[in-house]
């Protein structure tokens, strides 16, 4: 099926001002997003962002960029806005964050390549989590593997989403990697649905996905990923680069 890659992108956060346009190792933040994924993913990319200094900076770079409204509650309502706007045409939509500056190069590919192996609405990526299980701000998966996966090629189904430590007494414990990826219909039933109560509580979009009934499937992937909230998000990365 055709996919489609969209990166959201607004400048409204409370925690690093103008996120997308903050310098990290002498670029703009989206710029970093951008070019990594254009030298990951093949298909068409498109940048949703709210400000027309964003549009300008990614056309600069031969990229496509849509101006969305500035007011939308999530990237995947941003994401979508963009996809309507441009005219819906194709199957699968990557949501890929906005914010990600680092991340692995196979890290869209073995996304992608969840719908092959696991009956899916969504797809997403996991990685091992070793350290900081308590931290809320790394959000852990309820992770079970598929009955066909072998150690080196794991894909299986996402049962829950949670910043708390979960499932009890685990051996291995999975983070979430902000990579979505929906099927047309699962979209569009997503951003038309109300603020799940499991949403609400954790501050977690995917929990309204669950609510749906939506079929997550996830894939572990190994790398280094950086996304970047904070001014010490930015130290992180820039000592990466170093």
């Amino acid at each position: 099926m055709k996919s489609i890659l969209i990166i959201p992108s607004r400048l409204a956060s409370t925690r690093l001002l103008e996120k997308p346009l903050h310098i990290i190792n002498g670029k703009p933040l989206i710029q970093h997003v951008f070019e990594r994924a254009k030298s990951s993913y093949q298909g068409r990319i498109v940048v949703a962002c709210c400000d027309e200094r964003v549009k300008k900076l990614i056309e600069s770079l031969g990229g496509e960029a849509v101006l969305t409204a500035p007011d939308l509650p999530s990237g995947t309502d941003r994401i979508y806005e963009a996809y309507t706007k441009i005219g819906e045409s194709e199957d699968i939509i990557i949501n890929l964050q906005g914010d990600m500056a680092i991340f692995p190069s196979e890290l869209i590919s073995k996304t992608l390549d969840v719908f092959n192996h696991v009956p899916s609405d969504v797809v997403t990526a996991i990685s091992k989590l070793d350290q900081d299980i308590l931290n809320p701000s790394l959000v852990k998966v309820a992770f079970e593997k598929h009955h066909n996966s072998t150690d080196d090629l794991t894909f299986g189904r996402a049962h829950y989403f949670s910043r708390a430590p979960i499932p009890y007494d685990a051996k291995h414990f999975f983070k979430h990697i902000g990579i979505y990826i929906y099927t047309k219909k699962a979209l569009a039933e997503f951003v038309k649905a109300p603020v799940s109560d499991l949403e609400s509580i954790e501050k977690l979009e995917q929990l309204r996905g669950l609510a749906l009934n939506h079929r997550y499937g996830a894939t572990l992937v190994n790398g280094d990923y950086f996304s970047v909230d904070t001014i010490e998000d930015v130290a992180a990365v820039e000592n990466y680069f170093k």
